[in-house]
């Protein structure tokens, strides 16, 4: 079937309002860089979102709006075909946006001073939430084995005795480990035996290669869904994270009715007026878009992890399973973090993340978007290359 998008059109971004592009300055303190930080793809939205919206504006009002059946009907209808979840009706909550959803599921559903659950190196905003929030956090930290990420399991169970709840990152961001259903059912398993809440974020869901496939952590049973809060949104997979659009997913009536209480106490009730049709229309008539985004991404992971593994051999990298981001190990440089973030900035003339926001465990590491142009892969990839050998000289 031939394709219908281009992937390597060019796009500036300059100028638009991007964080990734235009708050350089303030982030790495110059603009002379390659930006392949903020999980932000370089590719325009679908088609059929872009002109959903400019019919949207065209009717030249934007009053208060309410969150249509049609909403739900197209977040089920995703879940149930690209996954087999069969949600239960009912169970959907809009938000604006995941980590604000995990700030306000924290809060309803946990105290002040409770432990709480992540498996670091993981995304950086859990452990701000948690500690912005008056609870503790617990790190679970993930082993580095043979070039992948396994879970401790004896340390999660260690854990889980005194913890509320566990925050699971599912696929993991930022090492791309997709989880077993093996390891689902071992988390799930020890998050039962002792009483655990799991809030399972799943935005990169969408983006899983070859070999490998997303099991939404609620769809194991209706015992684990039971146990279960799960967070997602249409904003990686379709590059409008711009809107604030997501959703809660909780089987759990009672949970939920806690959740959807809390949230009505800030008056959040009501949802962007653009977001929920981008979300809808995204749903409904952009999985060719998602199948086509993700071979064109699977092709960029290949390209970079043979690249460097060939051309750059005093670098490491971790073969994403999932996400559009490569965790790229620097460890034999015998850099310093700061060393480290000079190095790339300076000398590689790369905006990356640092992995040491990501936990104690990312130091020494990076985090790179692939989500560009192929060329754009390429000409950033060469300047690491340039880089690691002018520093071996």
């Amino acid at each position: 079937m031939a394709k219908k998008v281009d992937f390597d059109e060019m796009v500036n971004r300059r100028g638009s309002d991007s964080v990734k592009h235009n708050n350089l300055i303030e982030k790495f303190g110059t603009e002379d860089i390659i930006p392949m930080w903020v999980a932000d793809m370089d590719f325009k939205s679908p088609k059929e979102i872009v002109d959903a919206l400019k019919k949207r504006v065209d009717e030249g009002y934007f009053g208060y709006t309410y969150n249509q059946k049609e909403i739900y009907d197209a977040i089920y209808k995703w879940q149930k075909e690209r996954y087999g979840w069969s949600i239960k009706k009912g169970s959907i909550t809009l938000g604006n946006g995941v980590v604000n959803s995990l700030a306000f599921v924290l809060q309803a559903l946990t105290n002040e001073k409770d432990e709480i659950i992540i498996q670091t190196p993981v995304y950086h905003p859990f452990a701000r939430v948690i500690k912005e929030n008056g609870r503790k956090v617990s790190a679970n930290s993930l082993v580095f084995k043979s070039g992948k990420y396994e879970v401790d399991f004896k340390d999660l169970q260690k854990r889980a005795k005194s913890a509320k709840a566990l925050i699971l990152c599912n696929p993991q961001n930022p090492t791309g480990k997709v989880f077993s259903k093996d390891e689902l059912l071992k988390i799930a398993k020890i998050c039962m035996d002792n009483d655990l809440l799991i809030i399972s974020d799943e935005i990169h869901g969408d983006f899983v290669y070859s070999g490998k496939k997303h099991i939404p952590a609620a769809s194991l049973s209706k015992k684990i869904s039971k146990i279960t809060v799960t967070l997602n949104a249409p904003s990686k997979s379709f590059n409008i994270a711009g809107f604030m659009t997501s959703y809660i997913i909780c089987e759990n009536k009672k949970l939920e009715a806690v959740i959807k209480n809390h949230i009505k106490k800030f008056e959040l009730a009501d949802n962007n007026i653009f977001g929920t049709l981008a979300m809808r229309v995204a749903y409904e008539k952009c999985g060719y878009w998602m199948d086509e985004v993700v071979s064109y991404l699977e092709k960029n992971r290949d390209y970079a992890v043979e690249f460097i593994s060939d051309e750059i051999p005093l670098v490491e990298v971790v073969k994403p399973e999932a996400t559009y981001l490569l965790w790229i190990d620097f460890r034999k440089m015998g850099l310093s973090v700061n060393e480290l973030e000079k190095f790339l900035i300076q000398k590689a003339k790369l905006g990356l993340n640092n992995g040491i926001i990501f936990g104690k465990e990312g130091s020494g590491f990076a985090r790179l978007n692939f989500g560009v142009r192929l060329e754009v892969l390429k000409e950033a990839l060469n300047s690491l290359k340039k880089a690691v050998n002018d520093f071996i000289v």
